[in-house]
């Protein structure tokens, strides 16, 4: 079994998940969600307490960092991700669910152009 600090993070009890992102500016930290916290808000945090995860809690979680994503637009670790549409397109980024709808309405509302539903 691992051990692992539990924080009190923005009102949040997030488990320190001792991972950073690649250019080190975000740490893994699960709230009951995958999420990135700034990783100095979450190394200059001190411990609630620590925990110890059994290997298959530490794959469960990770699993879920892993089979979702970051979205290349918000930030956020998402479980629901597809390639961006045609008129915002990035190579090799995902969007989200959320910054999908909002860009369908914008482009709507701006070009009259409709980009479709998440789901398609």
């Amino acid at each position: 079994m691992e051990s692992y600090a539990l924080k009190i993070v923005n009102g949040s009890l997030v488990i320190d998940m001792n991972k950073m992102t690649e250019d080190y500016s975000r740490s893994y930290g699960y709230d009951g969600n995958p999420s990135l916290y700034d990783t100095g808000d979450l190394v200059g945090t001190e411990p609630f307490i620590i925990i110890e995860l059994s290997e298959g809690h530490v794959k469960k979680i990770m699993d879920e960092y892993e089979n979702g994503g970051e979205c290349g637009w918000c930030g956020e670790v998402k479980k629901e991700l597809r390639s961006p549409h045609l008129l915002d397109f990035v190579q090799g980024e995902k969007m989200c669910r959320d910054c999908w709808e909002m860009d369908r309405e914008t482009y709507k509302g701006s070009l009259g152009e409709d980009i479709g539903p998440f789901d398609e």
